[in-house]
């Protein structure tokens, strides 16, 4: 899709614009709306949004902003929710899963989307409240729901239940693990640096490394694009579900408007009240392998709600271990040896995962 951003003009802006005022970032009397033009107003209401959604707050609109704007269109109560293909998506939902996660239905992971472990959780709710037990969460099941939440405290069951079982351990051996290269250039190189180099090409690069170590290690290893294909988000999720995967490591860079700005990240998903325990562990051992391995400068793992952490049943890692708009980390990612350290990092931090190596931090 096109991105948008200070400068931007046009009916495209006018409909982010508009989204912006229903969901409360934007006053409906924004100079900015008449024209369509993406000044400052709107690069703060788009930042703030962001923010408030766990997204990375650069004012962009893009693929991750875009849809986290249309599922905030959406209010708890104003349609049924139910179980359909393709699922039923949006704030709304997400409302009604951490409502039923409050009250002890496990209702899966809080990420906006309808699925199997909802459903259910939507009958349970029902027969313990002397309702049609029929699935659809219409007007009598929200009213119920709504009343009920307002008098509990806001925790959530999803994590206690996500973990009751165990997190995994037992190794490595016969995984399966899906590898995807950030973006894919033609069209999206994803971020440039300064002499050049394609976030794109770098992706490729450490995903084929960390493919050859892993498939050493008899991991059985999926990719979610081939070299220089572009493959939309959506379909990088599906396609970890079809080959039913245990974990996805999406790798990238990092990017700044400040050249200065340097080191090793990793996201995991987290919304609200709850974050994912298999992804929080994971990140956190990739996280510390890169410090570790490559010497660089720790800037931590955090919790988001990327699409592609928020769309995936599986755990999922975004991986970043430099900052391509540093000239002398840009350098150091055109050196093979160097993308050999990030793969043999990453493939030390998977290795923790699957033995059940607690985190740094884990309760």
């Amino acid at each position: 899709m096109k991105y948008f951003k200070t400068g931007s003009s046009g009916r495209e802006v006018k409909d982010i614009q508009s989204r912006l005022v229903a969901a409360g970032f934007l006053p409906p009397d924004c100079a900015e709306l008449e024209p369509g033009s993406f000044g400052e107003a709107t690069d703060h209401a788009v930042k703030t949004f962001q923010q408030l959604k766990g997204l990375r707050a650069d004012g962009i609109v893009g693929p991750d902003t875009w849809p986290a704007l249309v599922d905030a269109s959406r209010v708890l109560g104003e349609r049924f929710l139910y179980l359909r293909e393709p699922p039923l998506r949006g704030d709304d939902v997400a409302d009604l899963k951490r409502r039923l996660n409050s009250l002890g239905f496990y209702s899966g992971k809080e990420n906006g989307i309808l699925d199997h472990d909802a459903a259910l959780a939507i009958e349970q709710f029902q027969r313990n409240s002397g309702l049609v037990p029929d699935g659809i969460a219409g007007t009598g099941t929200v009213n119920a729901l709504i009343r009920l939440t307002r008098v509990t405290k806001p925790t959530s069951v999803a994590f206690v239940r996500e973990t009751e079982g165990g997190l995994p351990a037992g190794g490595v051996e016969g995984r399966r693990i899906m590898i995807d290269p950030g973006h894919g250039f033609p069209p999206d190189p994803g971020e440039v640096g300064p002499g050049g180099l394609r976030e794109s090409e770098v992706a490729e690069a450490i995903a084929g490394r960390l493919g050859d170590i892993l498939v050493d290690a008899r991991v059985t290893v999926f990719y979610s694009r081939r070299r220089g294909e572009y493959v939309d988000v959506v379909s990088r999720a599906a396609a970890g579900h079809e080959q039913s995967v245990e974990l996805i490591l999406s790798i990238h860079t990092n990017s700044s408007t400040a050249p200065v700005a340097r080191g090793s990240s990793c996201y995991y998903f987290s919304s609200g009240n709850y974050h994912s325990p298999y992804g929080y562990r994971a990140a956190n051992h990739i996280q510390d392998e890169l410090v570790e391995k490559l010497g660089v400068t720790d800037c931590r793992a955090h919790g988001r709600a990327y699409r592609l952490l928020r769309d995936t049943r599986m755990p999922a890692v975004i991986i970043e271990p430099a900052f391509i708009t540093n000239p002398e980390e840009e350098v150091l990612l055109e050196k093979p040896d160097y993308l050999d350290r990030i793969a043999r990092a990453i493939t030390v931090g998977v290795r923790k995962y699957f033995e059940g190596v607690p985190a740094r931090g884990e309760e």
